[in-house]
């Protein structure tokens, strides 16, 4: 048994192997998709090579993104774009990641050479045919033609030879990364922004745990602007080559750095553990000097497997400190290491290609280092104001025990008051900029998450909003014992009026079906959302079948009187409606009711549309 299951397994991994990727297809609705089915090899070792290697030799991707981990060998990529317009288009191909050393594209309809184009950040911005930070190139592709895309990736430098592929319509993609950027600006922006304050506060103050402080800060706000590309962006071109040994670098000095900030914040205790925790970091930073003497792909490995242990040890010997003394400044810089921790863990990861790296993960990545960075700027500031505190109250003692020195005294704490109320107002000042820009954070996440909801054609809830919707309604159905009823409709023969009238008169006859359902809806409850294309659903909470055939009834007899008018021709249409509706008793399984009211569409268009059909279905 356990031969034969041997076996099978092996059948499944070659014949998944010999399948050819999917090919991404572009047509009118083409607006982004990702390249996540590919073919990638190790074997060639020349354009020619790739071209005459068996497709059945390469490894087969689907589904995810390339992430070889810390491969340094060069790989072949190569996917198949269809272009089932009847004109000539320019998509154009982003690679999701700035760090790739040089990228070789070639672009091939059949044998004919389309295009040839190196990048990479092993090459200056200005050498760039597309000036971005992301590795971007434009692609040509004729009209109703079939072309195929080869990639040569060398990534020796060894930091993650992860290829995300994204095919991009031109407009879509200025749309995105301007609201990438705006994200990115605020939150690189606010850290930024921290570490200012705390070397101005060093400059003010000469406590030096606020330049370590600040300098830790500025480093992460470095370091997040290189993963993100940007600090390519800004960098002199003579530094192109050390693109790659920014990131291992800035998060190792970020380590080093934490010790004499964590000698500055807590009080010293002799201990073994502190000795060695101090010989060890100090060894560390000669290391760090002297990196440049080892070859790129072993700093990185290097990096991933120190930064971890050194940290550890600071938290422990932060634990140490909190446990002999757990005053608030203690706290705040664990809780400073805890985040820092955490990005480093998710950088070692991705770079070993352990995961697929995710917006969600970036995003975890941003929300630990902000949060590291007002931890500690929140550590060194409440730290400032423990040891004012405690220098108020010697200086207080000391004009107890001599009242002949009170008039000095007083002098010095009405110079000392003037000091905490400047000080105090320049907190304030910080914690209302620190509240005004998370109010902006807010506002623009809440912009952002309407316009994920609605659907820009028809301006009614998209496909987004009616798979979150029907969730919470099942829910609803299940605990009320309640009908629901889901009504899918469908526009009659809509190719036809496009191919007719053109896109433009179809998208008015989708937005004219729109409103008629919009006007016979009359509940508060009832949501209808474009589900797709010419396709709509009307979603009916508490409300029986027989409601749900009547409404459906009454909008598939409003959308027949009514017309589209279009350079004096007036365009009637028609609609074909499915109706089912259930109590919920399966809240899993939401699918179940789209499913069977699209049955009951399908057997509505069958059998000659302009009318609606109830499931189950009569026999």
């Amino acid at each position: 048994m356990r031969i034969y299951s041997t076996l099978l397994a092996f059948i499944l991994v070659f014949f998944t192997s010999c399948f050819p990727a999917t090919a991404i297809d572009i047509n009118s609705e083409f607006s982004s998709k990702k390249i996540e089915s590919i073919h990638y090899s190790f074997t060639p070792n020349s354009l020619e090579d790739a071209q005459r290697s068996n497709l059945q030799q390469w490894q087969s991707l689907n589904n995810k993104p390339l992430n070889l981990g810390l491969e340094t060998r060069p790989v072949w990529i190569q996917f198949q774009l269809n272009n089932y317009l009847n004109k000539p288009t320019e998509p154009i191909l982003s690679l999701d990641n700035p760090l790739l050393n040089n990228v070789y594209l070639y672009h091939f309809m059949g044998e004919k050479q389309l295009k040839s184009e190196h990048f990479g950040d092993a090459l200056p911005l200005s050498d760039r045919a597309i000036k971005s930070e992301s590795l971007l190139v434009k692609l040509t592709l004729p009209a109703n033609s079939e072309t195929t895309v080869y990639l040569n990736v060398n990534n020796n430098a060894g930091i993650g030879l992860r290829v995300p592929l994204t095919l991009w319509q031109q407009d879509a993609l200025l749309a995105h990364k301007s609201m990438l950027n705006l994200h990115y600006g605020l939150l690189i922006g606010f850290i930024f922004s921290l570490a200012i304050s705390s070397l101005v506060l060093f400059a003010f103050s000469r406590k030096h745990y606020f330049a370590y402080a600040g300098v830790i800060t500025l480093m992460l706000s470095l370091f997040l602007a290189y993963l993100g590309g940007f600090g390519f962006r800004y960098a002199p071109p003579s530094i192109a080559a050390l693109q790659q040994l920014m990131l291992p670098i800035l998060l190792m000095l970020i380590t080093v750095l934490f010790l004499p900030l964590q000698r500055h914040v807590c009080i010293p205790i002799k201990s073994n553990l502190v000795k060695g925790q101090t010989i060890i970091t100090t060894l560390y930073a000669l290391v760090i000097v002297l990196i440049g003497l080892l070859p790129t792909p072993s700093v990185a490995l290097f990096a991933i497997l120190s930064i971890p242990v050194i940290l550890s040890y600071h938290v422990v010997t932060t634990l140490f400190y909190l446990r002999k003394n757990p005053t608030s400044p203690n706290k705040s810089l664990l809780m400073a290491l805890g985040f820092f921790l955490i990005v480093v863990i998710h950088f070692s990861v991705a770079l070993t290609g352990l995961y697929t790296v995710t917006r969600s993960s970036l995003i975890l990545t941003f929300t630990a280092s902000l949060s590291c960075s007002f931890c500690l700027s929140y550590t060194v500031i409440k730290l400032f104001i423990l040891q004012r505190d405690e220098q108020v109250t010697t200086q207080q003692a000391l004009i107890a025990k001599s009242a002949a020195q009170d008039a000095l005294l007083n002098e010095r704490i009405e110079l000392q008051d003037r000091t905490r109320h400047e000080l105090e107002n320049q907190v304030d000042e910080c914690t209302f900029e620190l509240q005004v820009t998370l109010r902006e954070l807010e506002d623009k996440n809440r912009e952002l998450e309407q316009l994920n909801m609605e659907d820009a054609l028809t301006g009614v809830k998209n496909r987004r909003f009616f798979d979150k919707k029907i969730i919470m309604e099942i829910r609803r159905s299940r605990r009320e014992q309640t009908p629901l009823s889901i009504i899918m409709l469908d526009i009659d023969k809509f190719k036809e009026i496009n191919d007719t009238y053109g896109h433009l008169t179809g998208d008015q006859v989708i937005r004219a079906v729109c409103d008629v359902i919009k006007q016979q809806l009359k509940r508060p409850l009832d949501e209808v959302a474009r589900y797709g294309g010419e396709e709509f659903v009307v979603l009916l909470p508490n409300t029986n079948n027989q409601g749900a055939l009547t409404i459906a009834e009454q909008i598939r007899c409003a959308v027949e009187k009514n017309t589209v008018s279009v350079a004096g021709t007036t365009i009637k249409y028609t609609i074909s409606a499915g109706v089912y509706t259930h109590i919920a008793d399966d809240v899993h399984n939401p699918e179940t009711f789209t499913e069977r009211a699209d049955k009951a569409l399908y057997l509505a268009k069958q059998h000659g549309r302009n009318q609606v059909v109830n499931f189950p279905i009569s026999q």
